[in-house]
């Protein structure tokens, strides 16, 4: 097992790789000039001079070919310095860490709402089978798969901020800030979660070993828990890490509806102000955190099932 870890970690190396070539390939093909913008915005509107367009080119190191200058943003990253924001003038390792903390901090919330609700609605729905419970459940679960995000934190804003007045509608800061955009970003992997625990759940429980046990006496509550979760656990990890994931992708627009100063925000406020360093190094943290939680889920799935070790 400890090869086949090593080669996937070879793997992720590889792709986060690929994916800082392309994104730094994709930056450079933005329109227009790319130092003139920057030093545009650094002078509050005022068009830059040629002389002084053409130094901060030099400085910069923008006057290189491309390639030139990937390898030369490489080799600083691989030594741990992701430069300087255009924008703020802050080292990009700071922002970057402060920005985390607040984007772990609502994916983490939003995560474990969805395990425990997601968790929870599917083990009832799996239990009373076929009942209007489980109809229920459904229709919940369906219905937070296909609310698009940016629309349900627009109407939470609406509703929980302004008409009744439950948390802010804004800003950062206390479990009342956190709540409503951690929940928005938790609803879809809650109805997908709730419905992937029902079917796997109920396929566990036609198992031979699970019918032998109820036939045994054993109550279905019981036979639940002690047979049926077990077996279908493995499978429920695999989700909960994709969706895990996913979760950041959710985070891009919530966080910019609820002024979240997360890594969402971040990445949306470097395109808008060309900060390249920052917006590259957005890039790279959210493929990592990718390739991490993949690879965590992997483990702890062959960790559980014995089968699934020689696929890690």
């Amino acid at each position: 097992m400890l090869r086949d870890l090593s080669v996937r970690c070879l793997f992720g190396c590889l792709t986060l790789l690929g994916l800082s070539i392309f994104g730094f390939a994709l930056l450079a093909m933005l329109p227009g000039d790319f130092a003139e913008v920057v030093l545009i915005n650094q002078m509050d509107g005022e068009l830059p001079s040629a002389e002084t367009l053409a130094k901060f080119k030099a400085d910069e190191g923008f006057d290189e070919p491309l390639p030139v200058q990937y390898f030369a943003w490489l080799a600083a990253t691989l030594r741990g310095n992701l430069g300087v924001s255009f924008t703020t003038g802050d080292p990009v390792t700071a922002e970057l860490g402060l920005r985390m903390v607040a984007t772990f901090r609502l994916v983490g919330l939003a995560f474990c709402l969805t395990v425990l609700m997601g968790g929870a609605l599917g083990v009832i729905a799996a239990l009373n089978r076929g009942s209007l419970l489980d109809r229920l459940v459904t229709v919940v679960a369906i219905s937070g798969m296909s609310v698009p995000n940016f629309w349900q934190s627009l109407l939470f804003v609406l509703l929980f901020a302004l008409v009744l007045g439950w948390a802010p509608s804004s800003g950062y800061g206390g479990f009342s800030h956190v709540i409503l955009p951690a929940t928005v970003i938790a609803t879809a992997s809650m109805g997908l979660t709730a419905r992937f625990v029902r079917a796997s759940l109920i396929e566990a429980l036609s198992a031979p070993h699970v019918r032998t046990a109820l036939a045994k006496g054993l109550s279905p509550r019981a036979t639940l828990f002690s047979h049926a979760l077990p077996a279908a656990l493995p499978g429920i990890l695999t989700l909960l890490g994709l969706q895990a994931a996913r979760m950041f992708d959710g985070a891009i627009v919530v966080e910019t509806i609820f002024a979240w100063p997360g890594l969402g925000r971040l990445f949306v406020d470097s395109i808008l102000n060309r900060d390249y360093p920052v917006l590259q190094a957005t890039i790279l943290v959210v493929g990592a955190t990718y390739i991490l939680i993949n690879l965590a889920v992997d483990c702890a799935a062959a960790a559980l099932d014995p089968r699934m070790r020689r696929a890690v």
